[in-house]
């Protein structure tokens, strides 16, 4: 009776023993589970951070976003001279040339100040800016504008043929191609460039690079469309990208106005081709359209011959910054212009 009793005893404890067991087993999995699950929500997490913010964004991007020179730094160019502007101001159309009055005055008074022998315009639409400019050089010996426009239809250059004819002597417009199609021809100590295309990446900061080579050291580049602020469009944010990332000295219109600071101009620093790689790098950014394969063919037989020799990385930049912005065009289809003419 007794070795029942006893048996009996040890059988409930095995089962308590056991029940105990189960129970943390129970609990072990649970918890296993949990910190699984917990593991599994983090790594969910961790890969859309990836597919958002870092697989958009091509690794060639290393230039940080430069806040706005307009607001951040008093580098204004306050002391030009308008006279000769003040010539023309009357006749000059508002439909001919898409600029503020000091903007006018300012493209005028580098040129009264610098007084370069020779222009090249990217971007020359209805012709008002080159009209600006061939007023500013009238009276300057040997000087010359060479504009050039993708556009080639009549209407490239029609304000200045109707309304300023005195002028075309000192006008050479190439139009119908890419500006690295006319720059050879056009030849090097380039003193001056104006650049005003199509504003949406990656149009100004290829015009720059297309015509880099051929200006002379410490030349003056102007840009257009600087100010993102004023339209609000990440798209057209060309101009800014490259009027901040190029090296030299800067100016804007002087005054508080930033809708009036939508131009500005650089002195560029001596020995540019230590900065070619950091302007190829401004490609790496999300173009809101993609060049016709025929252009993209011309830039880059037209990179291999004036860069590669000083930058074989430019290249490597050149072609990523193709691969990636090919994909994401046709993944995310926006309006695309295939363009570089003004806009």
């Amino acid at each position: 009776m007794k070795r029942k009793k006893l048996i009996k005893i040890n059988e409930y404890k095995n089962i308590k023993q056991d029940d105990s067991i189960n129970k943390k087993n129970k609990k072990f999995h649970k918890q296993s589970l949990k910190y699984a699950i917990i593991l599994l929500c983090i790594c969910g997490f961790i890969f859309c951070l990836y597919k958002l913010f870092i697989k958009k964004v091509p690794s060639i991007r290393s230039i940080p976003f430069v806040p706005s020179l307009a607001l951040k730094e008093k580098i204004y160019f306050d002391k030009y001279e308008v006279e000769k502007f003040n010539e023309i101001k009357n006749k000059l159309k508002q439909e001919c040339v898409d600029m503020f009055k000091n903007q006018k005055e300012f493209l005028n008074g580098l040129i009264r100040k610098f007084k370069p022998k020779k222009i090249v315009e990217v971007g020359a639409r209805f012709g008002g800016s080159a009209i600006v400019m061939l007023n500013a050089i009238d009276d300057f010996k040997d000087s010359k504008l060479y504009s050039i426009d993708l556009d080639s239809s009549e209407h490239v250059g029609e304000c200045l043929r109707k309304y300023f004819p005195n002028f075309l002597k000192k006008w050479t417009l190439f139009k119908g191609k890419i500006a690295c199609e006319y720059i050879e021809q056009i030849g090097g100590d380039i003193d001056m460039a104006f650049i005003d295309t199509i504003h949406t990446e990656p149009g100004e900061i290829l015009d720059f690079l297309m015509v880099l080579p051929f200006l002379k050291e410490n030349a003056v580049v102007v840009f257009h469309d600087i100010a993102i602020q004023i339209t609000g469009w990440l798209e057209k944010s060309a101009p800014y990208i490259i009027f901040n990332g190029i090296r030299g000295e800067k100016f804007l219109p002087s005054g508080d106005d930033v809708l009036k600071q939508d131009i500005g101009a650089a002195i560029l620093d001596s020995n540019q081709k230590k900065y070619y790689q950091e302007y190829f790098r401004l490609l790496g950014g999300q173009w809101y359209y993609f060049p016709k394969e025929e252009h993209i063919n011309q830039m880059r037989n037209f990179f291999k011959k004036y860069y590669e020799k000083d930058c074989k990385e430019c290249l490597i930049i050149f072609e990523e910054a193709i691969a990636f912005n090919r994909e994401y065009v046709k993944k995310n289809p926006k309006p695309k212009r295939y363009s570089f003419t003004s806009d």
